[in-house]
């Protein structure tokens, strides 16, 4: 990276909390300034356990798609002292952070798609499984049916967290926007983007500030209500979206 990208005097809002200090460090690191708003908060949801529970080891494949489901998973598997050893089922995940996460426990991620989405993996997955195949997919209560519906295998839901929001984060952020121009606000869920845009955006617009995604998903969401996005980097991370922001920050000056 060349001396001249950097995020001196540049805010970036985090409308999610991220899992570890890797992003907001590398903001520190080239000069910026880390606000964090975030508009969902996740809890886990149990009322389908004993059933999950019962029947993980008839399954194929356990599939997960973001970090917030291996969280939900361990504490489950925890409270029913179920040993990472004997979870003898394939697994498969979506994104570096989701299946870093799984490897953490213990567990082995046999597959994951390039790039790190749910049309991805209904694209790809048949190379790697059987159409007899049974899935279980760990998902959260907003998850799209995009992985049930796209497969052929038969797939069963298991309902692990659920996305709520966060009321008071939303007020915040909105005061914040309207006080701060420039800041660059960071999306990485359609999810904190429907919330963005039912309660901030209807009341201050899009204009108020620079817009990043992470995701093409998240970036198609943010367009469907009419927003410009000016950073989508093409590796679904944090991390690199900071970077990518650095770079069209860098390029901005020119």
């Amino acid at each position: 990276m060349s001396k001249r990208v950097d995020l001196q005097g540049q805010t970036i809002v985090f409308t999610g909390q991220p899992k570890s200090n890797e992003a907001i460090l590398e903001v520190e690191r080239l000069g910026g300034n880390v606000k964090i708003f975030p508009l969902i908060q996740i809890k886990e949801s149990t009322t389908q356990d004993e059933f999950f529970i019962e029947k993980l080891s008839t399954y194929d494949w356990l599939i997960f798609t973001s970090q917030n489901a291996v969280l939900s998973f361990s504490k489950k598997i925890d409270r029913h002292q179920i040993r990472i050893d004997d979870i003898t089922v394939s697994i498969a995940a979506v994104g570096i952070k989701t299946a870093s996460a799984l490897e953490d426990l213990g567990l082995h991620v046999s597959f994951m798609p390039t790039p790190f989405s749910a049309d991805a993996f209904v694209e790809q997955f048949p190379k790697v499984s059987e159409r007899k195949d049974s899935c279980l997919f760990l998902r959260g209560s907003l998850a799209k049916a995009t992985i049930k519906e796209g497969l052929g295998q038969f797939v069963e839901e298991w309902t692990v967290y659920e996305t709520l929001p966060e009321a008071k984060n939303s007020s915040s952020l909105s005061t914040y926007i309207a006080q701060q121009p420039d800041v660059f606000v960071a999306f990485a869920s359609p999810s904190a983007v429907d919330i963005y845009a039912r309660e901030i955006a209807t009341h201050i617009g899009w204009t108020h500030c620079k817009i990043a995604a992470i995701g093409h998903v998240t970036a198609a969401t943010l367009k469907n209500y009419g927003a410009p996005v000016h950073v989508q980097p093409a590796t679904y991370t944090w991390l690199a979206l900071i970077q990518e922001i650095a770079k069209w920050k860098e390029g901005s000056l020119k």
